[in-house]
């Protein structure tokens, strides 16, 4: 049973994930990698740990380079403990006319900062084979 702190914590997670996706669908990798903590690392499939908003911000310039503009993040499971927060949830990428590039899953740590909630450990795969 879902509490009002859940909840709450759910609603701001959902619209922290949308954000993310409006930034890809307006090419801005700077307010991409700026949803992110300072000592954030993202976990890309076939590729190094990209560690701090510089790393970050230029893989997701070369995701927008490659031609994706967006896409859908859904919450499928959502841990509170206190300041932290794990999402388990599933992608869709889309390019700018809103055709499918890509699908998989992604498990985010989101961490509080200040009043926000902001990715600190982001990965994720594609479902489709190798």
């Amino acid at each position: 049973m879902a509490t009002k702190k859940h909840d709450e914590v759910a609603a701001a997670i959902k619209t922290a994930n949308k954000a993310l996706m409006d930034d890809l669908k307006a090419g801005d990798a700077k307010a991409a990698a700026a949803r992110y903590t300072k000592a954030a690392k993202l976990l890309p499939a076939n590729a190094p740990v990209q560690k701090g908003h510089a790393a970050i911000r230029r893989f997701w310039q070369g995701v927008i380079d490659m031609g994706i503009r967006g896409g859908t993040l859904r919450t499928v499971d959502l841990e509170i403990h206190g300041t932290t927060v794990n999402e388990l949830g599933a992608y869709t990428l889309k390019d700018m006319n809103g055709n499918k590039l890509d699908a998989g899953k992604y498990i985010v740590i989101w961490k509080k900062e200040g009043r926000a909630w902001k990715l600190h450990w982001d990965m994720f795969s594609t479902n489709n084979p190798a």
